[in-house]
Formats: C-alpha cells, structure tokens, sequence
C-alpha cells in the first residue's frame, strides 16, 4: 500500500456524503427523543406519580381471550432460546439449572419439559442431611399441571365425585368440619382419583384447592350455598396430565349446569420446599403487601398469622392441608434478603402453639387473588424491569432497601402445608404466576440461614431420594397400577437392558444360572424389570422347566430377547389396577370376607424393610412365606431368621437383645447365656440357610430399593398382588406381612416385613 500511495480509509473515517448525512443526522435526533422519552417515564414512576407521558404510534391490544376446554400452548420463548424449545419447555429457572444441575438429554425430554436431574455436585448426604437436620431443599416444580374448573359448587361437586374424590370406597370428604373446611376454601385435599367407568381404573394423585368466599358472600348470608359460582385449581403430576384432562373435560359437559376448564400450565408455576430451615428462608423472601400499604392493622389476619409463623421448623404441626393466600412485594425490591430475627422465647412458642391450636384461617381466609385471571396477568405484566429496580436500589440509603411505592406490583401466591404425615420435616408448596417463579427462586437460594449456609436445590433424583426415606411412593415409578407407571416402567426397564447390553458377555449377569428358587433354574421372566405380565400370567406355555440338575448356559439367555421381543412397547395388562390407600386398607381389614371378589391384578404400595442384613434393588423379587401345609420346613427356617426367634445379645436395640443378668446371678444362668450367644442362625452361603420360594410364591417386586440413610438400613417401595396375599385365609395369620425379597440376578434372599404405604 505505502508503494502504490493507496490510502487507508475506513467507513468510520470516510467522509459522509450529503444524502447520508441527513439519515445521521435524523437517526441522531430520534435516539435523543426517545432517550428523554423513556427518562421522563422512569422519572414519573420513581417519583410515585402516574406515568402520563403519551406513547407515540402505541397500538391499544385486546386481552386475548381465554380459550375454555383447549390445551394451553407454552409461552413463546426468545428467538435467540426458540430453536432449543422446539420439542420440549423451559422451566422458569432453567438458566439457573442449566449451570449448576445435569439436565435432560436435549432430544429425550421428560413429560415435554427439561428437567434437572441432579446437581453436578456430590449431593446425596448433603440432600438428607438438609431436608432433616439442619438446611432447607427447594424444587422448581413449575412442571406440575394445574387444571382450572370453574361453575356451580353443586356441578363442581359432581365432576369430583366422578374423579373418586367422595367415592364409597373411601371417606366422604364433603361431609364432616373437615370436608367442610376444605370447600370452604381452608385446607387442601391431596389424594388418588380414577376413571369414571368401571373399573375405575386409578389415574394419579392430585392435589385439590377451593377458592375461598369473599368477605360480603361467607357462607352464612343465606343464598344457596351449593348454586354459588365457585373455582378450584386442580394440580396433577404432567405423566398423566392428558389422562385426567380428557376425563375432566368429558365429565365438565356432562354434568348440569356445564363447568368451564381451563388449561394452566403455563400460568401458574409453583416451587416446594422441605427441611427444617424452610418456613425460615421463606419468611425472608416472601414479604406480604399488606404491611407496606400499612392496610393490614388488625392483629387477625392471614398476613399476621404468616408472621407468627417465622419460628416454626414442622409444616406439620399445622392442621393437615393448611392454606394460606396473600400477596406479596416482588422480592427483588430486597435482594439479597438478610437473615431475618428469630424469636427465642418460651412465651413466643407458646403463643404460636396456641395459635396453631386455634388456627383462625378457617374464618380470616378470603377469596385469593391468584384465582382471578385478571390479577394473575396484571401481576406478571406489570412486573419492572431489573434496571428500574437497581436504579431504586442506588438511590436508597446504603443498608436499607428501597421503600414501596403504591405502584409496585402485588404478587398473588397460595402457599399450603404437606399433608403426607411421613414426611419427618414437612414440605411448603408455594404456587404463584409463571412469570414469577424466577423472581422468588433466586431470593429463596440466596437466603442466608440462621443455622448457616443456605437452602440447596434438588432435581428429581433428589425428590425420589427423600420419599424414598421417608418410605413412601413416588409417582409414577412405584404406580405401576396406572398407565402413567406403566410408561415410566417401560423406559426405565429399556434403559437397564441397554445397560446390560453395554456390558460385556463375561461381566453381564447370566439370567440362566439363577438360583430362581423351588428347585429351578433360571430368571423368573425378564431380570432388568419387572414383570408384571408374567407374574399375572404365569410362565410361558413354550418355556420349558429347567431342572436343578441342568448345567448352565455360558451364554446369555436367549429367551428374554426372543420371547420378550416387544417389552419396551408391551401394552399395560388389562387387569393390573392400583388400589387406592384408603380402599387397600379397608380390603385387608376385611380380607377373609373380601378375598374371593379381589379383581386379579388389584396391586397395592407398601413400604419393604429388611430384618436382617441386606440392601434391596430395584427389579427386586418379592415372596410370600409358603404355606405351612405346603412347606412347612421352609417356612419354620425362613421363621428362624427373625430377629424375635433369636437369642443373640448382638441384635440392634434393647427390645430385641436378651435383658442383662444380675451381678449374682447363678453360675448356670451365666452359661446358659453364654450357649444361647454362641447359637447363631446360618449365615448367607452356609449349607443350612433356606432356599427361595418357587413361582408360585411370588407376589410383587421391588420399585425403589436402597440403603436408606434415615434408618440406616436396606428399606424399599414395592408393589404386590393384593388377591396373592390374601387367598387360603393368610391374611390372618399371625405372620401374613412378612416376606422374602430377593435380588434379580442372586439367588439369596431375605427376609423382610411390608406394610401399606
């Protein structure tokens, strides 16, 4: 360039012609314009004044109107995020998972959401010892579908009724204070719902909220109660979000007068947390309106009520299903939120227990304003933008956080208790605007614990960890009964054949060699999953029996790849049905007179733990002990293995070692003792220790099997055939819930004890 004398212009130094002069010149003045324009208005909102500054060529548009009984499409994402939600939605707080958790393969989405799996950080004691030691473990679980009804209380009423919820089967809950409080808008109601037409297939747990009354309308003004117009929000899990939605949509025109649903997936999101720091961390995120605008002054109210609240560590010593509903400040306003001041007094607990005790929510709670569409947009539209809070947050005195203005945004949320009694801490379950999830999630994460640290969040192996411990089922793995289960069970028994697949021939399990009990070899249908169509069915008619005495295959059994060639896509059995807690209870109670009119595939829950040493997986064989007419010796070695048929000092607890002998006790005591401590039973592998059942024991397998760290213990979640259980009268007897668990692929098994989850 310097030997040709070329000069160096770029377009930034080139001189402007006079045509592009004028467009510079214009496109200057109108970036000034709109500068002072958006000033002005930023101005006017700081300073509390209406914002009367006219908008130019501003378009006035309609609220769209909602769409009754249509399935809610996802919000529409980002141009710059669209492309990756094509096949799946985005939670509220996936950019925070998306750094920090192991998240859904991008092309294999769960329930038609990206869902985090885990935290990347080692989190399994972590996660046990916040949820019940000290700490707090929150979710996103925006996911959960919400479907809204709304119509007459009485065609409401019906529409449930139809769902199971009053069912002869179980309780009515709209009899009695309790089904009371709940339709008046106090309480939640969680439990199973099911088809319509016999045989009442269950579908899945839901949880069930009534819009309460307004002040001027409380039950008592004398118009009749069952014609008012009411709303209730009905949330289930998203694997059977289609299910029940057809089924809710078929009966709401059904039912007369006719009950509007409405899809709100996408409008309401909610987030739950459990551990003993929970009712902390959210007493420090979640400030109510109602004391900023000084409008709540009377010491009974459901703002008041929150705030007593501060110090409890158990949700669940509140009445069971306990709700609340206010509004609250957007939490931004008081970010990063402090550590709040707990009371340490006796007197403080004192009242709080009597305020517990009396809980005057039943008559202080009014018609929430999440209910009302119009607030729930208003809420989430209104919401400023993150440079207008910090320009509030500068001008604030340094330490105190900006003052509210009238024109802040009110947040509606509802927030209820757990109802699951096995839960040792409890849960919160916070439910509020999609758009506002994000706001409050950050708050909560960052909240600075009194007990040190700060609440750890959890993905769904997290979830399925801490019901697992608390021993009870987790829908919709341990819900096989349900078509939801069955599709979970499908995927997962493909991912564990893929898995054993993977491996190589001399490090996978041969099916063929197991020790399946009875005198035979070989698996009892499929090892990576279980069976449920085998066990109704019984074995194969062209699998022939394989003696004991038969050498085994080196190679991998054939079988299951070719008599099962269909599993991953192997339709539900008609006849396997989950049984519903309440009606499971009140069949067993009743099992001798009930027995013969069990449907035979009738499935209960119960929880597993092992009386002696061991750890049950999952695909685990459950057994009933054999007949005493049958097999009488098997069943007196597998009875000599209880902890109770032992006299060994060794055993965990006071109840099952042998009491302590005097100083002065008699020479022959003393050895005596000592005989009965050297009399062990017979240990696994010794030639002595009794061998599976056969086939026709087995009754069940094992969901969710671990070791638990609650119990410090091998516990699990199994499902098992109810009309197995029962029949030939064993449900009477005195040992009729003990069992024998064994592991697939081993042929030792172990004696445990179930009970109805």
């Amino acid at each position: 360039m310097a030997e040709h004398n070329t000069p160096a212009v770029t377009s930034r130094r080139r001189k402007l012609t006079r045509h592009m002069r004028l467009r510079v010149e214009t496109a200057k003045r109108l970036r000034a314009l709109g500068a002072q324009r958006r000033s002005d208005q930023e101005t006017a909102i700081t300073a509390g004044a209406p914002a009367n500054i006219p908008v130019v060529n501003a378009i006035q548009i309609r609220a769209p109107k909602v769409k009754k009984a249509t399935p809610a499409e996802p919000p529409t994402p980002k141009a710059k995020f669209r492309k990756r939600q094509k096949n799946k939605t985005w939670l509220p707080t996936h950019m925070f998972h998306a750094k920090r958790a192991r998240m859904t393969p991008p092309k294999e989405p769960l329930w038609r959401f990206a869902l985090p799996l885990t935290p990347t950080v080692k989190s399994h004691r972590p996660t046990h010892k916040a949820a019940n030691e000290r700490g707090a473990v929150a979710w996103d679980t925006s996911y959960v579908s919400t479907i809204g009804l709304e119509g007459q209380q009485r065609s409401i009423q019906g529409v449930l009724q139809a769902l199971g919820v009053a069912s002869k089967a179980t309780t009515n809950e709209f009899a009695g204070v309790k089904g009371a409080r709940w339709l008046n808008g106090s309480r939640v109601w969680e439990g199973m719902v099911c088809h319509r037409e016999d045989p009442h297939r269950s579908l899945a747990p839901v949880t069930v909220i009534w819009c309460a009354f307004a002040r001027d309308e409380s039950p008592q003004t004398g118009i009749d109660t069952h014609k008012r117009r009411r709303s209730i929000f009905v949330r289930v899990h998203p694997a059977a979000f289609c299910e029940l939605w057809d089924e809710i949509v078929r009966l709401s025109r059904v039912v007369k007068p006719h009950v509007l649903v409405e899809d709100l997936r996408f409008e309401l999101g909610s987030i739950q947390i459990v551990g003993p720091g929970a009712t902390e961390a959210l007493h420090g995120v979640l400030w109510p309106s109602g004391f900023a605008d000084n409008q709540t002054t009377s010491l009974l109210s459901v703002e008041r009520t929150w705030a007593q609240l501060a110090g409890l560590s158990d949700p669940t010593m509140l009445p069971s299903g306990a709700l609340l509903g206010f509004d609250i400040l957007d939490p931004r306003l008081h970010h990063p939120p402090q550590t709040i001041n707990l009371p340490h007094s006796s007197a403080y607990y004192d009242n709080m227990t009597e305020l517990i005790a009396k809980w005057p929510l039943e008559v202080l709670q009014s018609s929430p304003l999440l209910f009302s569409r119009k607030f729930r947009l208003a809420a989430s539209s209104s919401l400023p933008s993150q440079k207008a809070i910090n320009r509030r947050k500068a001008l604030a005195r340094p330490g105190q956080y900006p003052s509210p203005l009238p024109t802040d945004p009110k947040i509606p949320v509802l927030l209820h208790a757990s109802s699951n009694p096995a839960n040792q801490n409890g849960a919160w379950t916070l439910i509020l605007p999609w758009k506002c999830v994000r706001l409050v999630w950050h708050s909560i994460l960052y909240y600075p614990l009194s007990t040190g640290g700060q609440p750890r969040f959890g993905g769904l192996d997290e979830m399925r960890q801490l019901a697992f411990e608390a021993g009870v089922p987790w829908f919709p793995a341990d819900f096989p009964g349900t078509k939801a289960g069955w599709d979970w069970e499908m995927q997962e028994r493909q991912k564990r054949k893929n898995q054993w697949l993977r491996r190589p021939k001399s490090k996978r399990v041969n099916w063929q060699s197991v020790d399946a009990g009875g005198g035979k070899k070989g698996e009892i249908g499929e090892g990576w999953a279980c069976d449920w169509t085998r066990l109704l069915s019984g074995p194969l008619p062209d699998e022939p029996d394989k003696a004991a005495d038969e050498p085994a295959s080196t190679e991998p059994a054939k079988h299951d790849a070719e008599s099962y060639r269909a599993a991953e896509t192997a339709p539900q059995p008609e006849a396997l049905m989950h049984m519903p807690l309440q009606q499971a209870r009140s069949m067993w109670s009743s099992a001798a007179s009930t027995a013969s009119t069990l449907a035979t595939g009738s499935v209960i829950t119960v929880h597993i733990k092992f009386l002696t040493r061991g750890v049950p997986q999952t695909c685990a064989r459950i057994y009933r002990l054999p007949s005493p007419t049958t097999s009488n010796d098997v069943r007196r070695s597998w009875l000599t293995l209880h902890p109770r048929n032992q006299p060994n000092a060794k055993r965990r607890g006071p109840k099952n070692g042998l009491p302590r002998l005097d100083k002065d006790a008699p020479a022959y005591l003393v050895q005596r003792r000592l005989a009965q401590c050297l009399v062990e039973p017979p240990r696994v592998g010794e030639e002595h220790y009794p061998e599976c059942p056969g086939e026709d024991d087995l009754i069940g397998y094992v969901t969710s099997g671990n070791f638990n760290l609650g119990e410090g213990r091998g516990t699990g979640v199994g499902v098992i055939l109810l009309k197995r259980v029962t029949e030939g009268g064993r449900a009477s007897e005195e040992d009729s819930r003990l069992c024998i668990v064994r592991n697939a692929g081993s042929g030792i098994g172990r004696l445990a004890e179930w009970d109805l989850v």
